[in-house]
């Protein structure tokens, strides 16, 4: 019996189920939510940031492992590493949109007027960039310098379709029970 005993003990505590269970936590990435604004050359997704510059807020795109952002600005691409990477959950439904009538507020140049995130195709890549009310084109960083665009999306919200429903339709029983409308 105490053979047996001891046996039930020994299986008892080497049971991995009654170990303590280890979890490892795993940072989550800063780019897991956010906004993916376009496609580089290489293949890899481009998200969107924000940075400070020249006392103004301007769009612009990083990428993962990448830990800085790109602004197009005043013929530069600037390489900021001090940033903002906003939540893709605060611009709830979006669509990309030729017209900048419903587009979302994304920055403020100098002099506080609004900012909008645009993107063009490019050297066989989609690029993030930046326009704003009154100018028709998208001001893109590529290769160290700022590269204005003419074909464009801007970052928008959906326009509402407004569908008007049919009046009821009232059917009438048959004899045959067919409805006829």
């Amino acid at each position: 019996m105490s053979k047996l005993m001891y046996l039930l003990l020994m299986i008892f505590f080497l049971n991995p189920t009654w170990a303590n269970t280890h979890y490892h936590q795993h940072p989550v990435s800063p780019l897991a939510n956010a906004l993916r604004t376009g496609t580089d050359t290489n293949g890899n997704a481009l998200y969107l940031c924000r940075a400070k510059l020249f006392n103004s807020i301007q769009p612009g795109k990083t990428w993962a492992g990448y830990g800085r952002c790109n602004v197009p600005y005043g013929g530069k691409e600037y390489v900021l590493s001090q940033f903002t990477i906003p939540n893709q959950k605060e611009f709830g439904r979006y669509s990309w949109e030729l017209n900048a009538e419903h587009a979302l507020l994304m920055g403020k140049d100098t002099n506080g007027n609004p900012l909008f995130v645009c993107q063009s195709n490019f050297n066989g890549s989609i690029q993030p960039g930046k326009t704003w009310p009154g100018y028709s084109h998208c001001n893109i960083s590529y290769g160290g310098r700022e590269i204005i665009t003419d074909n464009f999306r801007i970052l928008s919200r959906p326009s509402e379709i407004i569908v008007r429903a049919q009046p009821p339709v009232h059917r009438h029983p048959s004899p045959n029970r067919h409805y006829h409308y």
